[in-house]
């Protein structure tokens, strides 16, 4: 008998321990996760203008929802309308929104997405023929529409008359401290259902200084990582649990000033000479840039697309050759050669200052003056506009995974096409969209060097975070172990 009862109390003490395995795995409501970002955002407003968008839109996404998402696969899937429809033509869209309310209480009605449409700038003409059904009418086909509303910037805002907004996420913004801190609250109305965190608090512009020496995120669920702070945690002893999204981001550098006549709202300034500026597009060593700089985590850059979304980007292709920079520099207008380049960059982002320097330097090589300088709202519409420099070096996260839409998006972020609502959008084959790019390209106002991922450091206790391939974070499922 007794090795009988030893086998039996052997067997408990197993399923007593898958049990317990299976309990700490499956996801949990309450608590609250914290999530450490690395740039300041001061406003959730997804049409304003803020130094650091990407990261608003991050944290927006809690509290405002688009009519459409798109998956990590790049597949349409419904949101806030939960159909749509279109006239053959594909230039009448109808959306028929779900049953939702805003977190004041009032429905979400055709006229409020109309109207939040409409103040986010969307180029189309909108309507509301009853409470629950939106047209789009485009003045050219919009083969992707769905994609083109599942942009931040078409998230739905109802805008209170005291000036406050209200969204219908799965969150509640329940404290705000501008470029420092918000806490966002569980949406217990939530159409989709209740999330599992009681809440979530953003803190901004951390440093992770004790967090890496410690090589401990606790009592943080999450932080956003940034690349020089990659290797810290991979030189490291055990594991470290840090998700990538594919190298999505674009550095570009972009010339302020079209050629010809001077850019409205811009000051006075000379193009740049198009030789200078194939010149300075020759001279650089993308590969060393993303070998060196970005520790192999980046990739050459030589499209605005990712040749991992549209499959064509080694096309453009351009190594360096400095021999052929210094020719151009040399068939340049004397005062085009002698009068130094301005670079401006963003500040706050210690990969782009990498990045600018190593542009320099590689430009110097081939005989042109390049200075680059930091600034704070390289970002911003305003910012840009104020600026008296001859180019710009952004990083630009990849807009959708749709590429018509990325490319329609990115061109006009770059203000490299006048109607982004006509041929980019109206793009029914690769070579088509292959063509169109190509043509942004060939004057060398926009000048891609690389493209990098984005990171997230997660604790142990911190479970179903999505890190999409673009950049972007689906909590959908989030839950966090043991969280108070």
């Amino acid at each position: 008998m007794k090795p009988l009862f030893s086998r039996l109390a052997a067997t408990s003490c197993l399923l007593l321990m898958v049990a317990a395995a299976q309990a700490s795995s499956r996801p949990r409501y309450g608590g609250t996760a914290r999530i450490l970002l690395h740039d300041r955002v001061n406003s959730l407003d997804p049409a304003a203008d803020d130094d650091h968008p990407a990261a608003r839109d991050r944290v927006a996404a809690l509290v405002f929802e688009t009519l459409t998402t798109v998956d990590d696969q790049g597949r349409v899937r419904p949101k806030l309308a939960n159909s749509w429809s279109s006239e053959p033509g594909k230039r009448t869209w109808t959306f028929r929104l779900r049953l939702a309310k805003f977190h004041d209480g009032t429905p979400v009605t055709a006229t409020d997405v109309v109207a939040s449409l409409t103040k986010a700038g969307a180029p189309w003409k909108c309507s509301a023929p009853d409470r629950q059904s939106v047209i789009v009418e485009a003045a050219s086909p919009v083969l992707h529409m769905p994609e083109m509303l599942a942009l931040p910037k078409y998230a739905i805002v109802k805008r209170q008359a005291d000036g406050t907004l209200a969204g219908s996420g799965p969150y509640k913004l329940s404290e705000w401290q501008a470029g420092q801190r918000a806490l966002f609250s569980a949406n217990e109305d939530y159409w989709n259902g209740r999330s599992f965190p009681d809440a979530i608090e953003m803190i901004m512009g951390a440093s992770l200084r004790e967090q890496l020496v410690q090589r401990q995120l606790a009592p943080y669920s999450a932080a956003e990582l940034m690349l020089d702070q990659f290797r810290t945690l991979e030189q490291s002893q055990g594991s470290q649990n840090v998700l990538f999204s594919r190298p999505a981001d674009l550095l570009v550098l972009v010339f302020a000033q079209p050629d010809g006549a001077p850019a409205p709202g811009r000051p006075a300034r000379k193009p740049v000479d198009p030789r200078v500026r194939e010149a300075l597009s020759v001279s650089l060593d993308r590969v060393t840039i993303s070998n060196a700089l970005l520790q192999r985590k980046g990739l050459p850059a030589s499209g605005l697309l990712p040749q991992w979304l549209t499959g064509y980007e080694f096309l453009f292709t351009i190594p360096a050759d400095r021999d052929r920079a210094r020719k151009l520099v040399a068939e340049a207008a004397p005062g085009a050669r002698l009068a130094p380049v301005t670079i401006a960059y963003d500040s706050a982002d210690p990969v782009a200052e990498l990045v600018a320097q190593r542009v320099a330097l590689d430009a110097g090589q081939a005989g042109l003056n390049v200075r680059a300088n930091p600034d704070a709202h390289v970002n911003t519409k305003a910012g840009q506009a104020s600026l008296s420099v001859d180019a710009i070096l952004l990083r630009l996260p990849l807009p959708s995974l749709e590429p018509s839409v990325a490319l329609a998006t990115l061109a006009t972020s770059l203000g490299l096409d006048a109607d982004p609502g006509s041929a980019i959008l109206n793009a029914g084959r690769p070579e088509d969209l292959y063509e169109i790019e190509r043509k942004m390209l060939e004057n060398f106002r926009a000048i891609p060097v690389a493209r990098l991922p984005q990171a997230v450091w997660l604790s142990g206790a911190t479970h179903s975070w999505q890190q999409m391939p673009a950049g972007a974070w689906d909590l959908d499922q989030l839950w966090v172990e043991g969280a108070r």
